[in-house]
């Protein structure tokens, strides 16, 4: 093995951490080693330096060769780590997948990424070298074909997405998947299969697409194996979403079903070990097993995921096999289920309440983690779950017969996270209680979105509580506290608040409780009139820096009316270069209306420049009424600007029937599975739930107000 490695001159050489890559063929020598061990150590190296970070090397390109002829020799252990090796250096990862260009034509995609991304010049040897290494692991990729019935499974694991993201002639590679399927044996190896024959289809649709999804469709009814239906169903979803059997849910259910019913014959065999190195392969390896156990995750919780992920806006799908994974008999598979359902409820919108109202019912559960985690995500989806304050209402009745957890910030209890659900939901039952507990907890940070959402006048008795909590309060000490107050009672209207305020304002040694106590007067408007001479002196004397004069604007025009003294501060703001000084030149902008029509010039440059032009738009309707001159604006940035959506559908919603030209924006938006700001990014995020509640409130409005 490893003929002419020592001809190779490797001194003249390098990787990532010396331009002598002397110590290289020892880490070839190594993944050839019988001993498991230095197996690890050296793949850990090869990673480590040879690839380090994705990087390619002239000793990356010297090494494709000899790691071919480790996976050509059945005797070498780990063989299916080394093709994953060789996949990595052609940069042909799962994440990958596309579809190639022409049928049959790998073409030149990465090459144009890669162009693209990096100046030419100062990286031409780092792209030889890239390209020169991924085209010496495409001409040998047959190689891969040999391994497809491999003695060792996990070789047999390996090959098949070798083959379809790297062999030049996917037509041949998919008629040797397909001869294999029905010989492989080890679970591993045929899910592989599967995944590899929906790489195929996404790759080449026009060739491969409908017979890919026939082969997969034949796997998801006939195999007895549930993962690898499950698979097979999850690759089928991606690859040909229109062509998934009229059960998808069913099926998944039923895999569900299966999985329970193993686990209810005892725990799967122990997997081999690994052996334990000071490597960061091993280390990360425990880290990934020791993430697994504490969230109960097994394979197949793994493949409903993948599915769901893969189902993407088939919602006809997605929301009934969340409904059966929240109402498993399984806990654990109820507990998977509760983040599969923060993220899709978050993302997309449900058809009913019974995903929602599913998801409440687990506050049942005596288990207090499993209801924490409930109550985590029915805070992002209060807006849109009113229907499930009967459960958190019932939830907190029976507070008092549950576990104590002491030492815990008020936030972070479950009855915190119980309160915030129903504050945010607007549901004033809890207002008497919060009365007594706002006078000992700390101050919520969503203080004021809960009073917002209550109302003024429902939440009333908090006032008091709320204000001596102020008066209590040093404004020259740093501290959250003093700034949600500051938003609390601004939301609240609360006058008798209003010298504590000034006395704030006037002792603040911290920019930003300045700030806040300047948009709280701005929010009380004439009902804090004797804030002005206090405002007037800090807009005259300067004490504030120039780029936080537009919040003594904001407050001055709202205490007086007097549009012509600030109007030149908001002109400036406007071309300010932070964000923070733009928006609030906007929303001041915004506010003064009429009064601000000599603004009009500069918002037209903003919106030819192309700066931020769809709130500029609205701003300028704001001002001008006009929708002549904004309209085509919003048509324009509706579908550029999703995350505007909401604003720009406020503004839409005051023009009444002039919005009619945007109708079929509007009725796509409401016949969309998507929340507006959903972009189909990958992981755990959570999207602003409230805006979108409120978009589609609004584009029914324009929907009625435009004849639609």
């Amino acid at each position: 093995m490893f003929r002419g490695i020592d001809d190779v001159d490797w001194a003249s050489m390098g990787h990532a951490y010396t331009k002598s890559a002397t110590d290289v063929p020892e880490l070839l020598w190594g993944l050839a080693s019988d001993d498991p061990e230095r197996r690890e150590i050296a793949l850990d190296g090869m990673y480590g330096a040879v690839h380090h970070q994705g990087d390619v090397y002239d000793s990356t390109v010297a090494c494709v060769p000899f790691l071919f002829e480790l996976i050509a020799h059945p005797s070498v252990g780990d063989r299916g780590a080394v093709i994953g090796l060789l996949c990595s250096i052609a940069h042909a990862s799962e994440e990958d997948e596309g579809p190639e260009g022409d049928e049959g034509d790998e073409g030149d995609a990465d090459e144009d990424v890669y162009a693209g991304e990096f100046d030419e010049d100062r990286h031409e040897e780092w792209l030889r070298h890239f390209f020169v290494a991924r085209n010496m692991v495409r001409e040998r990729a047959g190689t891969f074909l040999g391994l497809l019935g491999d003695p060792d499974p996990e070789v047999r694991a390996a090959a098949p997405g070798a083959l379809a993201r790297l062999h030049p002639d996917p037509a041949l590679v998919f008629g040797a998947l397909c001869d294999r399927v029905p010989a492989e044996t080890d679970p591993g190896a045929a899910r592989a299969l599967a995944r590899a024959l929906g790489t195929l289809a996404l790759r080449h649709p026009a060739g491969l697409g409908a017979e890919a999804a026939r082969v997969l469709r034949e796997l998801v009814s006939g195999t007895p194996d549930p993962q690898l239906r499950m698979t097979a169903l999850a690759r089928l979803a991606r690859c040909a979403p229109g062509e998934l059997p009229p059960d998808a849910a069913g099926i998944a259910l039923d895999v569900l079903r299966l999985a329970r019913e193993t686990d209810e014959l005892g725990p799967p065999p122990d997997a081999p070990e690994r052996p334990r190195t000071d490597t960061l392969i091993s280390h990360v390896r425990e880290l990934e097993a020791e993430h697994r156990r504490s969230l109960g995750l097994d394979d197949t919780a793994e493949l409903v995921d993948e599915l769901h992920t893969a189902l993407g806006d088939r919602v006809d799908v997605r929301f009934p096999l969340l409904v059966g994974q929240l109402g498993s008999p399984s806990p654990r598979q109820r507990r998977q289920a509760v983040g599969v359902a923060g993220r899709l409820l978050t993302g997309w919108r449900a058809p009913d309440d019974e995903p929602l109202l599913a998801l409440a019912r687990l506050l049942a559960d005596d288990d207090l983690r499993l209801q924490k985690e409930v109550l985590s995500e029915l805070r992002y989806l209060a807006p849109a779950a009113h229907r499930v304050s009967e459960a958190v209402a019932a939830y907190l009745e029976s507070w008092d017969s549950r576990p104590l957890e002491t030492g815990t910030p008020f936030r972070e209890l479950a009855v915190g996270m119980a309160f915030d659900v129903l504050a945010l939901q607007g549901d004033d039952r809890i207002v008497p209680a919060l009365t007594h507990i706002l006078e000992v907890v700390e101050i919520p940070e969503r203080l004021s979105r809960w009073i917002e959402a209550l109302g003024p006048e429902a939440a009333a008795p908090l006032a008091p509580v709320l204000h001596g909590r102020l008066a209590e309060l040093d404004p020259r000490a740093p501290g959250a506290d003093l700034d949600h107050l500051v938003r609390a009672l601004a939301a609240l209207g609360h006058e008798e608040s209003v010298p504590l305020l000034l006395g704030a304002l006037d002792d603040a040694a911290q920019v930003r409780t300045t700030e806040e106590v300047l948009r709280a007067l701005s929010r009380y408007g004439s009902r804090a009139a004797e804030a002005t001479p206090l405002v007037r002196r800090l807009w005259q004397d300067g004490a504030l820096a120039d780029r936080h004069r537009i919040h003594v604007a904001e407050a001055l025009w709202s205490l007086t009316g007097d549009a012509e003294t600030v109007l030149p501060v908001v002109d400036d703001a406007l071309s300010a270069p932070t964000w923070w000084q733009w928006s609030a030149a906007i929303r001041l902008t915004e506010a003064l209306g009429p009064a601000g029509a000599p603004l009009a010039p500069r918002l037209r440059g903003l919106i030819a420049a192309d700066h931020s032009p769809a709130r500029s738009a609205v701003a300028l309707w704001r001002i001008t009424e006009d929708p002549e001159d904004v309209l085509p604006v919003l048509l324009d940035q509706w579908p550029a600007t999703p995350t505007e959506r909401p604003t720009m559908a406020a503004c839409l919603t005051a023009m009444g029937p002039a919005a009619a030209p945007a109708l079929p924006l509007i009725r796509a938006e409401l016949s969309s599975p998507r929340r507006h700001n959903n972009n189909g990014s990958r992981g755990n995020m959570r999207y602003d739930v409230a805006a979108d509640v409120t978009l589609l409130a609004d584009c029914r409005r324009i929907a009625a107000g435009a004849g639609g």
